[in-house]
């Protein structure tokens, strides 16, 4: 009984270290590993013993928890390097527009539309810093081109992505009222920033249905071939 109970123990001890060293890791290795206890399953669920199958039941729960993880991680690190120089950019060209809106706010303290003003370039400093890494980042100042020699296609999907742009901004409006931003106005003016593996800023899940539909509606009527225009996003 006792080796019974040793013999088990030593197993489990080698599932979990197996599972260790696979958690943390690449996108492709946690798949690999998935895919191998998928097909034990498949081929021996009515054979293995009910500890075993709660065991490797239990792994690929977590394994397949961990994929979400490393997938998500991969993307932040894909946008980071993709969209790096736009927002270093962007949050400069916020930042002082935000200054020069609150000296002209201070100057006027009693005329609102200058603190009309003050808060829109706030709005501006936070969509910046806070624009989710997990997202293709939406240029806050896209340049100004001649959309009417855009073909038909090009010019839904700049709507869209303007549309898109403004719901963030509503979220960003939302949550600086609330004092709920990811970094601050406060923090953001002293120098910080969305920390490395920061997801930033969530929409309102009734927005993103809404945009999935949106989106299915446009795809339909969109041919197959048609390229993405990053630069407006």
């Amino acid at each position: 009984m006792e080796s019974k109970n040793r013999r088990r123990n030593n197993r489990s001890l080698g599932s979990s270290i197996q599972l260790a060293n696979v958690l943390g890791s690449g996108a492709n290795k946690i798949k690999k590993k998935i895919r191998d206890i998928e097909r034990l399953l498949q081929r021996k669920r009515d054979t293995l013993p009910d500890t075993v199958l709660i065991e490797k039941e239990r792994a690929l729960e977590a394994l397949q928890f961990e994929l979400k993880n490393a997938e998500t991680r991969q993307k932040i690190k894909k946008n980071a390097k993709k969209y790096h120089m736009v927002r270093f950019f962007e949050r400069k060209k916020a930042i002082r527009r935000y200054t020069q809106a609150l000296k002209q706010a201070q100057a006027h303290p009693d005329e609102a539309s200058y603190k009309d003003a003050l808060q829109e370039r706030a709005i501006d400093v936070c969509y910046v810093v806070n624009f989710p890494k997990t997202e293709k980042y939406i240029a806050l100042y896209p340049s100004e081109n001649d959309v009417e020699s855009r073909d038909e296609n090009v010019k839904r999907g700049i709507i869209k992505t303007s549309e898109r742009r403004k719901a963030f901004r509503i979220a960003v409006t939302k949550q600086l009222q609330d004092g709920t931003l990811p970094v601050s106005l406060e923090e953001i003016l002293g120098g910080k920033k969305l920390r490395k593996e920061g997801t930033g800023i969530m929409l309102d899940t009734k927005v993103v249905s809404n945009e999935k539909k949106q989106q299915s509606a446009f795809d339909e009527d969109t041919p197959a071939n048609d390229e993405e225009d990053d630069f407006f996003e």
